[in-house]
């Protein structure tokens, strides 16, 4: 088996590529910082066989170009994982359309192409990294939120085209609860914090079923359920 993961350099996707390395697949590396991306192929010199290519996802045409650049080198690909995004606390604008340009824009431009490209062989697995914060808006993070919110409903209908089109392409939506990453640094208050490592082997296991969608850790599919049944005066004072 053959794996893209779009955002690799760190956190989830790094941790990922580890835990699929050790379950055989063959991995495609992708993130911004070249020097992180080559430390991980060293890392796993000796496990699986990986290619790696820089990329931007908000430069959206280029990191088209990239990833199916990475294709033909890998000599095509089953699965693809798109974990690149960011968050951040600012109220600036430029924070939120940061957050937009990575988590919306930029999410979209590889899932578009990776589905385009599973169409023509007519089978294919994207995952698609949301989160728990996908369910209900959040006053400390509106655009953050929303971002995630729009992950999963595209990862939806992807799911509804392949199906209505007979296209035997499986979408899995994840959707982490606390992960403990760099991005997740500037988090004050946490529980239920699962490890990078923990994460991912729960992530390659609803990969491996070919999950719909799957909560990381699997508890947080009660925050999930309570968080959609909450008033906006309780939301609005837990933050």
């Amino acid at each position: 088996m053959k794996a893209i993961i779009i955002g690799a350099t760190s956190g989830i996707g790094e941790a990922l590529a580890l835990e699929m390395a050790k379950q055989g697949y063959e991995l495609g590396l992708t993130g911004r910082r070249t020097e992180n991306l080559t430390a991980i192929q060293q890392q796993l010199q000796n496990t699986a066989k990986t290619h790696i290519q820089t990329m931007d996802v908000t430069n959206y045409e280029q990191a088209q170009t990239d990833f199916m650049s990475l294709v033909t080198q890998m000599g095509g690909v089953d699965v693809v994982v798109i974990n690149a995004g960011i968050g951040s606390f600012s109220t600036k604008w430029e924070a939120e359309l940061s957050i937009i340009n990575t988590n919306v824009a930029g999410f979209c431009a590889i899932a578009h192409i990776a589905f385009t490209y599973f169409a023509q062989q007519k089978k294919g697995h994207i995952v698609g990294i949301s989160s728990v914060a996908a369910v209900s808006g959040g006053a400390q993070m509106p655009a953050y939120n929303a971002s995630k919110a729009f992950i999963s409903n595209y990862m939806q209908g992807l799911r509804q085209k392949s199906l209505r089109k007979n296209l035997n392409i499986a979408i899995t939506d994840i959707r982490p609860g606390f992960v403990k990453t760099p991005m997740t640094e500037q988090n004050r208050f946490m529980f239920w914090v699962a490890t990078a490592q923990k994460a991912a082997a729960q992530i390659a296991q609803a990969i491996k079923n070919k999950r719909k969608v799957a909560y990381i850790t699997r508890r947080w599919l009660l925050v999930a359920w309570i968080l959609q049944l909450l008033p906006d005066k309780m939301m609005a004072k837990m933050g």
